[in-house]
């Protein structure tokens, strides 16, 4: 059988990412939450409407996606949604969203725009991108349709794991006109590490990435499926990333394993303290990114130091850094299984900081 990747679909285009998104926002309520809640959008939803290409009041552009969300309180709500695979902005694009905003604010308590694309696109258009309320990419989006594929039944399994391959091909650009082109060293790297880490911690599960043929020459990240790892905890205080970033074997860059709870990094500055005493046994230290209108809730990364790693150079020259580096991702997976009620006062610490925010 060959090694060599082939997509689902023939190509993934921005229309398929459109009726991806425009699907899952009419069928989940969960994630209709999930997606108001990137705005700050936090009241329970009692009903919605999503519609598609829908026509501007003020201009004759179209929305990509608009969201009309009733709340049980009596209020509504209004997102506008933008999605960008790879196609430049147009003129004024940005801006007419925020026009448009404007035409909406009368008839609703909240109302915010969100950019949807690849992170690569972030980065490589940012004064185009930070001109939205949000910005939400592919890479969490298809996170986000993971975990639920763990929690579902048998069906749904399928059908969130296929949606989440989809927003993947778009993401590495699987489409008409583009070859991946596998990139050996790293492969191979990969398939050594997975299989010493099956030796010293079956209970750590590598993630797809890991269990890929090859990986980028840049991708560094050995990314857990932190689902199964972490099955024992509720889906409440489940970090939503679990990994060992190897740091291209220099001491200057990113060593160490981390998790991510997602969205509990604005309340860092007020809790840290309370945190580093909490962890005092493990060794572990805590950053997140300032909140900001892209993302006003960053996620909170915790992470235990270790040595660096490289994984274009010689497996077997890295073994003792490499075992070193399994063993404190079972340090870090057997503290975090035994702290349940640490987790929780966490979050709940998390929630107070919010409600004064």
């Amino acid at each position: 059988m060959s090694d060599e990747y082939i997509p689902t679909l023939s190509h993934a285009t921005e229309r398929d990412i459109d009726l991806l998104l425009v699907e899952e926002l009419h069928a989940s309520l969960e994630f209709v939450t999930w997606m108001a809640g990137q705005v700050g959008i936090c009241s329970r939803i009692a009903s919605w409407n999503v519609k598609h290409s829908k026509r501007r009041t003020r201009s004759r552009r179209e929305i990509d996606i608009l969201i009309e969300i009733d709340h049980w309180d009596g209020k509504r709500s209004s997102l506008l949604v933008e999605n960008k695979l790879d196609a430049t902005e147009q003129p004024d694009q940005a801006e007419s969203y925020r026009e448009e905003l404007d035409a909406l604010a009368a008839d609703n308590a909240h109302a915010a725009t969100i950019i949807v694309c690849p992170e690569a696109y972030a980065a490589k258009h940012p004064s185009f991108t930070t001109k939205f309320d949000a910005m939400v990419s592919y890479e969490t989006i298809g996170a986000f349709l993971r975990e639920l594929q763990n929690e579902a039944g048998s069906e749904m399994v399928l059908r969130y794991g296929f949606r989440a391959e989809i927003l993947d091909q778009a993401i590495h650009k699987h489409r008409r006109g583009y070859t991946p082109i596998p990139d050996k060293i790293v492969g191979d790297f990969n398939a050594r590490y997975v299989a010493l880490l099956a030796k010293m911690a079956p209970e750590i599960k590598p993630g797809p990435s890991m269990l890929k043929p090859a990986n980028p020459r840049e991708s560094t990240s050995m990314i857990f499926d932190q689902a199964m790892t972490l099955v024992d905890l509720p889906s409440e205080i489940r970090p939503r990333r679990f990994a060992h970033e190897l740091g291209r074997g220099s001491s200057h860059r990113a060593n160490y394993v981390a998790v991510t709870f997602a969205g509990w990094g604005a309340a860092l500055p007020a809790i840290v303290d309370q945190l580093a005493k909490d962890v005092a046994d493990l060794g572990a230290g805590f950053t997140a990114k300032p909140p900001t209108k892209v993302r006003p809730n960053p996620g909170l990364v915790m992470m235990l130091p270790t040595d660096p790693v490289d994984n274009q150079r010689d497996f077997d020259a890295q073994i003792e850094a490499l075992e070193a580096g399994i063993l404190a991702v079972a340090q870090m997976r057997k503290w975090l299984l035994s702290r349940k009620d640490v987790l929780f006062e966490w979050r709940r610490l998390v929630e107070t900081h919010r409600s004064f925010v």
